[in-house]
């Protein structure tokens, strides 16, 4: 609908080739965009299923441990980073690159839209709605089922890789605190580490960009893993807390399930071509 528009406006422009258009608002176009698709989605799903506005959690979160879960969450990404591109790697798959623009007002626009809308409305959205309609059916599959889709949509190799274990642990940090608001937290401080990454590779020195990536490829997972051992030694579980309810697999092999996984999977394949 936007291409269409632009292309009204400026005769063959689209989101994927804005001839005509400045590049703040092609940043501003693809802002209004993401926002779009996933508000109206959530206000649908109000309307039209039991999810109530109490069951998304966006209220303020029972006490956790910043201290723990944000370098275990960074640990979990870049773990799932290293091991998808080493996948994609083995496999021959490739991932379309994308260069961010150098300063000014484009700059801070692509930072909004890639680092804090995200945040906020994937979390509003899947740990939030999708999460909040699953739960009923117990943690497990709230957690599950909404991670897996979450995956399916980025529709890349080492991208669903990291992305379903992100959401496997905003998804368990949900159900824990009762609240997303740290799982935005969390999304938008990983958002932010990857923007950084992607600017030092397109204009730093290609060894301080080197540098940086392997420090979170190896250093945050590491991290990680010490901080898990010390923290299970003193009676950490990830189970506490969690309530009961029906298989994971009883979810996925549903026909609702099996309608949005085509739905979403038809959905990335048509956007990816449009761009």
């Amino acid at each position: 609908m936007v291409s269409l528009l632009m292309g009204l406006r400026v005769e063959g422009s689209t989101l994927a080739n804005p001839v005509g258009f400045s590049p703040q608002a092609v940043e501003m176009l693809n802002l209004l965009v993401g926002i779009g698709a996933i508000v109206i989605p959530v206000l649908w799903l109000l309307r039209s299923t039991r999810l109530e506005p109490e069951d998304m959690r966006v209220v303020l979160p029972a006490p956790w441990s910043p201290s723990l879960c944000l370098p275990l969450f960074l640990g979990v990404a870049n773990a799932g980073n290293l091991f998808g591109s080493l996948l994609a790697r083995m496999t021959g798959a490739t991932s379309a690159g994308s260069l961010l623009p150098s300063g000014g007002s484009a700059l801070l626009l692509c930072f909004i839209s890639l680092c804090i809308v995200p945040a906020i409305v994937e979390e509003l959205f899947f740990r939030g709605a999708l999460q909040g309609l699953m739960r009923p059916s117990g943690s497990a599959p709230a957690i599950f089922a909404p991670a897996l889709l979450f995956a399916l949509l980025h529709l890349d190799l080492a991208q669903g890789i990291t992305a379903f274990l992100c959401g496997l642990f905003l998804g368990w940090l949900a159900e824990r605190t009762g609240s997303i608001l740290p799982g935005m937290l969390l999304h938008f401080v990983n958002n932010s580490l990857a923007f950084l990454s992607l600017y030092l590779r397109s204009y730093a020195p290609a060894n301080a960009a080197m540098a940086y990536d392997l420090f979170l490829l190896i250093a945050t997972p590491l991290l990680a893993l010490w901080l898990l051992w010390r923290a299970r030694g003193q009676g950490f579980r990830f189970s506490a807390g969690l309530r009961p309810g029906v298989e994971p697999q009883t979810v996925f092999s549903s026909p609702a399930y099996t309608v949005a996984v085509v739905f979403l999977v038809v959905l990335a394949v048509y956007t990816r071509q449009l761009r």
